[in-house]
């Protein structure tokens, strides 16, 4: 097998594994299940994730990435202002929760329940989140020295966006029934917008 089949068949696994997550749970999920779901044999499965642990580990830490990279394309070196780059990185995480919103809940879901099983994850989480989060430090940083916006800690203005936006998983159903004239679409964008509003204006005004 080459090493792209390789890395193809790795994929397949990898999203086998989320639905079987999403489905039944870390501790409900089989690796005979994902295996026959993926369409390879059991033996593959175990050849690249040793155990149900280590790909429930991957499947998690996927994710990370997958949200770390989101962001980040919101931190160019364009002209754009602190509060242009801000917004987008706040209305790019809303999408990402919005688009992951069934396995969002289960990781919540597991982390309240199984948390010895984030031991790990969340070291090599930070890891991964850490260069970002320099990064918005230091555009925090030059930003409130021209009179941009107030200073704040990047750790402190992350939690907030996170927060806000994960609002969306918990309150949305109940939130519609204000307005049941109102489509998806046109609630999330709302939503989304009032996000972004919420945040930046606690550090511009």
């Amino acid at each position: 097998m080459s090493n792209n089949q390789s890395d193809n068949k790795k994929e397949e696994i990898l999203n086998a594994a989320e639905k079987e997550f999403i489905l039944h749970g870390y501790a409900g999920a089989r690796t005979v299940a994902i295996a026959k779901r993926a369409g390879v044999g059991h033996p593959l499965l175990h050849y690249h994730f040793k155990t149900k642990k280590d790909l429930f580990k991957f499947v998690v830490l996927r994710k990370i990435d997958l949200l770390r990279q989101s962001v980040l394309m919101s931190w160019d070196e364009s002209e754009r202002s602190f509060p242009e780059k801000l917004s987008a990185t706040i209305g790019k995480h809303f999408d990402f929760v919005r688009d992951n919103a069934d396995y969002l809940r289960f990781q919540l879901q597991e982390m309240e329940q199984y948390p010895e099983l984030f031991t790990d994850i969340r070291t090599k989480a930070a890891e991964e989140m850490n260069p970002f989060l320099e990064k918005l430090q230091a555009e925090i940083d030059r930003a409130a020295g021209r009179g941009e916006i107030r200073p704040i800690d990047a750790r402190l203005l992350f939690e907030d966006i996170i927060s806000l936006n994960l609002l969306i998983l918990t309150t949305g159903p109940i939130v519609q029934l204000l307005n049941p004239t109102e489509c998806d679409e046109q609630f999330y964008e709302r939503r989304k917008s009032e996000n972004i509003l919420l945040v930046t204006h606690r550090l511009t005004k």
